[in-house]
């Protein structure tokens, strides 16, 4: 997932589903709170209980 395809879910709570370092996908509910974009590390999704890898996010789910 890009910068641009996570920014409409800014300020929402979500439902994020992501692979980790093992390959097995991931979920947590969590408000987005930003979008950065870290230089040795690349794009971030930052919510109020975790930060995730935009890169490793598979899918993003609205559930306000």
């Amino acid at each position: 997932m890009t910068i641009p395809e996570a920014r409409p879910y800014v300020g929402r709570n979500c439902n994020v589903i992501w692979k980790d370092r093992h390959g097995k996908e991931q979920s947590m509910r969590l408000k987005i709170e930003n979008l950065s974009f870290v230089p040795p590390y690349g794009a971030y999704l930052m919510g109020d209980v975790d930060d995730v890898c935009l890169d490793k996010v598979t899918c993003i789910h609205p559930v306000d």
